[in-house]
C-alpha cells in the first residue's frame, strides 16, 4: 500500500482568515490554496494564545496540562507525531523554528 505524503505546516501569528482557501480576499496564497484543495484542511481548531504551547500540543496530540512540564520544555518521555510517523515508515523533518528544550 502506498503511503500518502504528509506536509504539516504551522505558522506563528497567522490566522485562518489570512488564507485564500478559507475565504481571504485580502491575502493571496495560491500555493497554500492549491495544497489545501488537494489535501486535508482543518475547519475547527483550538490553540493556546502562545506559539510554544500550541506547537507542543500539535506535536503530541495532548492537552498542555498533560505534556508540558515548563515553558518551552517538551516532556522527553512523550512521543511526538514525528516519532509515530517514523514508526509507520515515514521519513520526517522539522524545518524552521523549534523553540522546545525537550
Amino acid at each position: 500500500m502506498r503511503r500518502p505524503n504528509v506536509i504539516l505546516i504551522m505558522a506563528d501569528d497567522v490566522g485562518y482568515e489570512c488564507f485564500g482557501c478559507y475565504g481571504s480576499k485580502q491575502y493571496k496564497t495560491p500555493h497554500i490554496d492549491r495544497l489545501a484543495k488537494q489535501g486535508l484542511r482543518f475547519r475547527h481548531c483550538y490553540s493556546q494564545p502562545l506559539c510554544t504551547p500550541s506547537r507542543v500540543k500539535l506535536m503530541t496530540g495532548l492537552s498542555n496540562v498533560r505534556n508540558y512540564s515548563a515553558f518551552s520544555v517538551l516532556n522527553r518521555d512523550q512521543k511526538t507525531i514525528g516519532q509515530y510517523m517514523q514508526a509507520g515508515g515515514y521519513r520526517t523533518v522539522v524545518a524552521g523554528k523549534w523553540q522546545l528544550l525537550g
